[in-house]
Order: structure tokens, then C-alpha cells, then sequence
């Protein structure tokens, strides 16, 4: 008898551990820890790793100066960017100050958060609407686009993991009429939207939890007030503080369209757009069609409720994607603050599938699909690797403090391996002698060519030339 109970035992602690949302949060940071020490090379946006890294080694190696995050790239003047409030490269800036030099450290710190995040979006979603469909859309959420921009170092995924543990932090404070908690979001919610303000598209859940019906007014206004001060900074930073910062300095990170002249520069990229929402986000043509499922459910049953959280988050993310015009088009990660919702959904359709194997069957299709699409994230830069040689190449031709120029335009990641300030230039500039020279007499010291990326020849003496690069400067080779 004992023999039989033993594989039923098993069995079901199998099953029980699968059916645990902590087992897959688990399992997928630990999948997501492939290649977490590399640095940030890989195709997909080691170009925004690199800017986000060359400000937090500013704060490292400069003044901790959160007020003026800088650059490297703004040449002989003051390189203060108007960007999104450092908050997530202050944290790197710190690793750096703690341990030393590292490629990787945004890495971690946004792996272990945005692990937080989702293990809050379930606790949120278990208590609004039930355990399996938390589960489900959980798993969808692991699988998304968060798998990959949660390990990245970007502030993405950061800043919207914040705001999620803040959501759960206010739903917990109505659920227990503990208004200490409300106040205690503020923080989290405060930071992810400096962070990075498309974040603020998760408030909207927080700003109907004020208007449910049947709120006390004890615990509706203080939610409301608690609402108010998380916004407050945000809508500081964003409308008020970085324009001063982009006034003063000149240094733009975002050029953000009218909403005319956004929907204008969309048009070409139409088929680029719905790409995003139909895979993009969620990574798995068969989690899409389940999301489909799951709003026509909510339609079906007349979910007044999430109507209106899908429609008041539809309409702010739609300004959104306005006012960043085509950039929304060309960066997958711009997805980000409405995959959370379309995880939702997609659990909500998932949800009608029997419960058993053929959960198990779809939910493995969705898993499958999204890691055999972006398994190459965690292990790909091989092309890339001669950038981890620029700093000691940079070293034999110039001293730290130089400056020197690149042939890259708006891209960061050369000046970022070369650990060194000066210039972006375009090939047209480099190829006339009298714009070198004019830079020269600004402090332009010498001319780094990553032959990667270009095989311009510039019209400076050439130093220095192997199959990654070419050195250029003013003096006699």
C-alpha cells in the first residue's frame, strides 16, 4: 500500500509546486541569470543599456548629483541631459562605488526588481480576481516582453515594477482600512514614474480604486491625497524640470511630437505598430489570441470594471504612443506599460480553457514560443565583444580626461566602451579636415573609428588601424 501512495505523494507535490506562482518566479529569474554578469552587448537595445550606464557611472565618478543627470557626449560644453530622473542609475552608480567597475550591475538590480513586480501583480490580481486567473496572467506577464527588459539595464521594467508593488500597496490598504499603506506606495509610485513616466499609465488602476463604488470616504479621500503626492514629482520633473534642463543645457534625450505631427510620423510605419501589440508585447501569437478571448469575455459579461480600466488605460497609453510618434514603431520596449493590462486579458482567456492538461498544453505553447523566440537575448553579443577592447585602446592615445570624438551619430555605446567624453559625429563631418581641425581647437584629441560600424575615412592623419578600429588625430603618424 505504501508503494502505491508514493507516486500519488509525488504526483501531488508536482503538481501543487507547478501550480505555485513562487515556483515560476523562481525558476524564470533563474533562467533569466544566463549571462547575467555580460555586458550589456546583445542586439536588442545594448545601445539604451549603454546610455543608461554612462550616466550612472557619471553619478560614480562625478558629483552624485541626481538633479543633473550627465552624459558623455556633449562634447567641450556642460553635459547635463535632459533625461528621466537617474533614479535607477543612482542604484548603479552605487554598486559601482561598493564593488568597482562592471558592465552589469543595472542587469541585476533590474531582474530582482522586476521579479518583485510580478510577484506583486499576482498578489494584486489574486485578490481582484481570483486565483487562477492571477496565475494565468502571471505566467503570460513572465513570458512577455518582461522577460527580456527585466534583465536589461534600463529603467523599464524597473520603474513599472515599482508602481505594481505600489497598486498592491493600495489595494492591500482598502482591503484592511489600513491607511498607513497608502502612504507607504507613495514612495514606490514616486519613483517609478521619474523613473520613467509611460509608467504612469499604471496609475490609472489607482485612480479608479478611488472612484469604486462604495468606498468609505475615510479611506477615498487619503487614497486620492495619496494619489496626488505620487504624481506631484512626476508631473515636476517632466513638465517642469526637464525643459529647464534641455533650455539650459541643450542636451535632448527625448524629442517628443505634437500629437498632430505623432500621428503623421506613425503613418509610415503602420504595419510596425500593430507588430508591437500583436507579438511585441506579449511575445506569443497564441498569448495574443487569448487575450482577444479575453476581452471579448469581458465584453460577453458585461465586466463593467475592467471595461473601464481597459478604456481609461487604452486612451492614456494612446497619448503616449502620440507623443513619441515613430520612435513607438522602432523600439519594442516602448510596449512595455500596457503589457501588464494585455497579461491580464490574456489570463482572463486563458481562464476559459478547462482546468487540467489542456491549461498545460496552451500555457507550454505560450512558454515555448516566447523563449525559443528571444533565448539568443540571453547569450547573443559575440559581435560586439571588440567594444569591451575600446577603453584600453582609448588608454595607449589619450589620457582619461581627453576629449575625443566617435563616428556614430545619436548611438552611445562607443563613447560608453572608450570611457571617455567628446563627440557623436556624422561621416560627413569627419571626412572635412577644417571641421576636425575646428573641433580640435575645442579639445578634440582623437578620432575613434569602430569599423563595425562604419568605414569612413576620416581626413585626419590615421594613427592606429586593426580590424575593429581606427585611431585618427591631428598630429603626424
Amino acid at each position: 500500500m505504501a508503494h502505491t501512495r508514493l507516486p500519488s505523494l509525488v504526483r501531488a507535490r508536482t503538481l501543487a509546486l507547478a501550480g505555485d506562482i513562487r515556483t515560476w518566479l523562481a525558476v524564470v529569474l533563474l533562467i533569466r541569470l544566463v549571462g547575467i554578469t555580460s555586458a550589456p552587448l546583445e542586439t536588442s537595445h545594448s545601445w539604451r543599456q549603454a546610455f543608461t550606464n554612462m550616466v550612472a557611472r557619471n553619478l560614480a565618478e562625478g558629483p552624485f548629483d541626481l538633479l543633473h543627470p550627465r552624459t558623455d557626449l556633449a562634447g567641450e560644453r556642460e553635459d547635463v541631459v535632459a533625461s528621466e530622473f537617474p533614479g535607477f542609475n543612482a542604484l548603479i552608480a552605487g554598486m559601482l562605488r561598493t564593488f568597482g567597475p562592471a558592465h552589469w550591475y543595472g542587469r541585476l538590480i533590474a531582474l530582482l526588481v522586476s521579479t518583485l513586480g510580478a510577484w506583486a501583480f499576482h498578489a494584486l490580481l489574486k485578490k481582484r480576481f481570483g486565483d487562477r486567473v492571477a496565475f494565468l496572467s502571471t505566467i503570460v506577464l513572465l513570458f512577455s516582453a518582461w522577460f527580456i527588459y527585466g534583465r536589461k539595464a534600463m529603467p523599464d521594467t524597473f520603474s513599472l515594477a515599482l508602481v505594481l508593488i505600489a497598486l498592491w500597496l493600495v489595494d492591500r490598504a482598502l482591503r484592511e482600512d489600513r491607511t498607513g499603506l497608502l502612504f507607504a506606495a507613495v514612495p514606490f509610485a514616486v519613483l517609478g514614474g521619474l523613473c520613467k513616466i509611460p509608467a504612469v499609465v499604471l496609475f490609472i488602476p489607482w485612480g479608479l480604486m478611488v472612484l469604486q463604488p462604495g468606498l468609505p470616504l475615510r479611506l477615498r479621500w487619503p487614497t486620492a491625497m495619496a494619489l496626488a503626492l505620487a504624481s506631484a514629482p512626476v508631473l515636476w520633473w517632466y513638465f517642469h524640470w526637464q525643459p529647464h534642463l534641455l533650455e539650459r543645457y541643450g542636451n535632448a534625450l527625448y524629442f517628443p511630437f505634437t500629437l498632430t505631427d505623432g500621428y503623421a510620423s506613425l503613418q509610415p510605419y503602420t504595419t510596425k505598430l500593430v507588430e508591437r501589440f500583436t507579438f511585441s508585447a506579449l511575445m506569443s501569437h497564441v498569448a495574443f489570441a487569448a487575450m482577444l478571448v479575453g476581452g471579448w469575455r469581458m465584453i460577453r459579461d458585461r465586466d463593467r470594471a475592467s471595461t473601464l480600466l481597459v478604456a481609461c488605460t487604452a486612451a492614456l497609453f494612446g497619448y503616449f504612443i502620440l507623443k513619441t510618434g515613430d520612435v513607438f514603431a522602432l523600439h519594442a520596449y516602448y510596449i512595455l506599460p500596457i503589457v501588464p493590462l494585455m497579461a491580464l486579458l490574456a489570463g482572463m482567456g486563458l481562464a476559459a480553457l478547462p482546468r487540467g492538461r489542456w491549461t498545460a498544453v496552451v500555457l507550454m505553447l505560450v512558454i515555448v514560443e516566447a523563449m525559443g523566440m528571444r533565448w539568443s537575448d540571453l547569450t547573443g553579443g559575440a559581435e560586439r565583444e571588440h567594444l569591451l577592447k575600446a577603453e584600453e585602446l582609448a588608454d595607449q592615445f589619450t589620457a582619461h580626461e581627453a576629449l575625443v570624438g566617435t563616428v556614430a551619430d545619436m548611438d552611445p555605446r562607443p563613447m560608453y566602451y572608450l570611457h571617455r567624453h567628446g563627440w557623436n559625429l556624422k561621416p560627413a563631418v569627419v571626412m572635412r579636415k577644417e571641421a576636425l581641425d575646428s573641433l580640435h581647437g575645442l579639445g578634440l584629441e582623437a578620432l575613434f573609428v569602430d569599423r563595425h560600424a562604419s568605414e569612413v575615412q576620416a581626413a585626419w592623419p590615421l594613427l592606429y588601424e586593426d580590424p575593429d578600429w581606427r585611431v585618427y588625430g591631428p598630429g603626424t603618424p
